[in-house]
């Protein structure tokens, strides 16, 4: 087997969210109190508005860097383990998709080189005992690789589904948080300018929907800590595939290399 070595790293600080969270908070408290719209003189602050913008601007670039960081890390990391596992590098698909490695049907290695066997047949005349014994074992060891790349791929579920699912989902809610604060931006402005009971109904909503958009950002980076365990648990499961692949195959090998030519 090539020399495939995974030079990735998960670090805490790569799945840390919450202390970026909590080093904006302060930043962001002369924006809380302008969302309460009770006190009109609050949302016409020229100096706490643009402060708290700031302050959520820079706090979702941070956010962005770190999330972005742990998906760059484990595109490589699966990258990795699909070569280790399918070691044509045609058939190695980019980690942003549905990593499919099995080989195309008849086009195994092994299926092939059973393909070969069996036109030997005539110059091993006198081995055919032997030579049929490779053959299906060729047969066996082509079984053998396809479930080691079903399960091997199965083994690393949880890292496919960040790769291709929960950062396409935070990406979608970073940017629909983004545009909620904008709205909301808008509707404190429209209300500080010409404060009706009308405006400030629409004021107190976009408040509270970005506010509920606001949570399910940071509901959904909570939950990356734990799947960081998850992804460390997929690398040895990968591994453990491994070993049992190789061990059945060198089992199937054996029995040839015991046959009588």
């Amino acid at each position: 087997m090539p020399n495939v070595q995974l030079h990735v790293v998960m670090t805490d600080e790569m799945y840390s969210f919450d202390e970026a969270k909590k080093d904006e908070q302060n930043k962001k408290q002369p924006d809380a109190d302008a969302d309460k719209i009770q006190a009109p003189i609050e949302i016409t602050s020229s100096v706490a508005e643009p402060e708290g913008r700031g302050a959520f601007r820079k706090l979702f670039m941070k956010l962005g860097e770190k999330v972005g960081t742990v998906k760059e890390m484990l595109c490589k990391l699966a990258d990795s383990m699909m070569r280790v596992m399918q070691q044509n590098p045609k058939l190695v698909p980019e980690a942003e998709s549905r990593m499919e490695i099995e080989c195309p049907a008849n086009e195994d290695p092994m299926e092939l080189l059973a393909v070969s066997l069996e036109g030997m047949r005539e110059n091993f005349s006198s081995h055919i005992p032997a030579l049929q014994a490779c053959i299906s074992a060729c047969a066996k060891l082509t079984m053998l690789r396809r479930s080691f790349h079903k399960r091997g791929r199965r083994a690393i579920h949880f890292i496919r589904t960040f790769i291709n699912v929960d950062y396409v989902l935070l990406n979608n809610q970073r940017k629909e948080l983004i545009k909620c604060r904008e709205e909301m931006d808008f509707a404190k402005h429209e209300y500080a300018n010409n404060p009706t009971e009308q405006k400030k109904e629409a004021c107190n909503k976009a408040i509270t929907k970005f506010n509920e958009q606001s949570e399910e950002v940071f509901k959904t980076l909570g939950t990356m800590q734990s799947k960081k365990e998850k992804h460390r648990l997929e690398l040895f499961k990968i591994l453990d595939e491994m070993r049992k692949y190789h061990r059945n195959a060198a089992q199937e090998c054996l029995l040839v290399c015991k046959s009588k030519w």
